[in-house]
């Protein structure tokens, strides 16, 4: 067995630049196959033993190992979710933060409007969503080359994936209902149902925080 050379290596890496690859733990695991059999091959051999490394992971192969992969890790983070998400096993803060929060939501409607109240409601989940993108390694990375490309970490793919779906299934009708419900003089019952919709939202965006460590970017099994 023999060392790579760094041509070698960035050959293999522009392979795979090449795939577009969606996800980092894709990508480190063919970038650790490729360096493992191209190790064991004499360099005069390299070409050819990569050509049929390309063949055996086509970008249609790549694409259902993402596809796969994907899957798999929301159906866990779903489980992982469903555990954190069970009242009687949550710890006293997490409740009183809660709880905590709604009552400062009615502070901000009485004293200044409901539409205040109602940007107030998102700030926990937004804060939430900005410190799983800060942990996952994934932030700040931008470039004005149109071919530049950065794969995510699956996890916070599934994350962000997850909480979007929920948030735009049930967008249109609280948002909508409430509207309806202030512009006939129901704010009362339209605040009700701001802080029904924001808790909910919330305790969704937190059941994700409390379903993977940040010091590893894992999934807590449930």
């Amino acid at each position: 067995m023999r060392k790579l050379t760094d041509t070698e290596i960035q050959t293999i890496k522009d392979r795979l630049d090449s795939l577009n690859l969606s996800y980092l733990e894709i990508y480190n695991e063919l970038l650790d196959h490729y360096v493992t059999a191209l190790e064991e091959v004499e360099q005069e051999e390299f070409d050819h033993r990569k050509e049929l490394l390309d063949e055996e992971f086509a970008w249609s192969v790549v694409r259902g190992m993402e596809k796969q992969l994907l899957n798999s890790v929301s159906s866990e983070l779903k489980n992982s979710q469903l555990e954190s998400l069970k009242f009687w096993k949550m710890d006293f803060w997490r409740v009183f933060g809660i709880f905590t929060y709604t009552v400062l939501l009615i502070v901000v409607y009485k004293t200044i409007s409901l539409d205040v109240m109602m940007v107030f409601s998102f700030l926990p989940a937004l804060g939430i969503m900005i410190v799983l993108l800060y942990h996952s390694g994934n932030y700040f990375w931008f470039s004005f080359k149109p071919s530049y490309f950065r794969p995510r970490n699956v996890i916070l793919q599934a994350a962000l994936g997850r909480y979007w779906f929920v948030l735009n299934s049930s967008n249109f009708f609280f948002f909508i209902t409430s509207i309806i419900l202030d512009k006939n003089d129901l704010e009362h019952s339209a605040m009700i149902l701001m802080l029904f919709y924001s808790t909910l939202l919330n305790l969704y965006a937190l059941s994700l925080y409390h379903s993977i460590n940040l010091k590893t970017f894992k999934l807590i099994k449930s």
